[in-house]
């Protein structure tokens, strides 16, 4: 029970109507922080595969792309992506895919790299490693996503400028 002198004082700091700053969603003050903190669309999260922040709103379609992406196992040799990493590394012996005694597939995939080995020695040319091109891969991931959100802001800011001139 609060006394009535202090019942005014009360009211504001606990029970009037704020608005979330990420999202303008409506609530009581006491409300504000943990909504801020868990349950705001527009909080900021990391992807568990890049650690780019962004908006939790967006979070599920970026790790569907960004998930998808892959890496080079060190131990096996394989492109792994990066959601399945963590169980491939749990179950990795580091046993190259096309090792003998694999799969039924082992002499097929021996002829295809072997092909592919000639091909590059007549003239497609060394490829880069793997390293090289995964952290510039990401690195353009990351700027193409900082753009993208950037413009989204800067949209979503005209918009809800413009609506609220109406």
């Amino acid at each position: 029970m609060v006394p009535k002198r202090h019942a005014e004082e009360h009211y504001l700091y606990t029970h009037a109507s704020v608005s979330c700053s990420l999202c303008s969603e409506t609530m009581e003050r006491v409300i504000l922080a943990v909504h801020r903190g868990e349950n705001c669309p527009q909080r900021i999260v990391t992807c568990e595969f890049c650690e780019f922040p962004l908006p939790v709103i967006d979070l599920f379609e970026h790790q569907e792309v960004c998930g998808n992406r892959t890496e080079l196992c060190h131990l096996c040799r394989r492109y792994i992506r990066l959601r399945e990493r963590n169980d491939h590394e749990a179950s990795c012996n580091g046993v190259s895919y096309n090792s003998v005694g694999v799969s039924d597939n082992t002499v097929t995939t021996s002829r295809r790299d072997d092909a592919r080995a000639a091909e590059r020695e007549e003239g497609g040319g060394e490829r880069r490693p793997p390293e090289e091109v995964s952290q510039r891969r990401v690195l353009f991931t990351i700027a193409i996503t900082g753009i993208a959100v950037l413009l989204g802001s800067l949209f979503f800011q005209r918009k809800t400028g413009n609506s609220e001139m109406h």
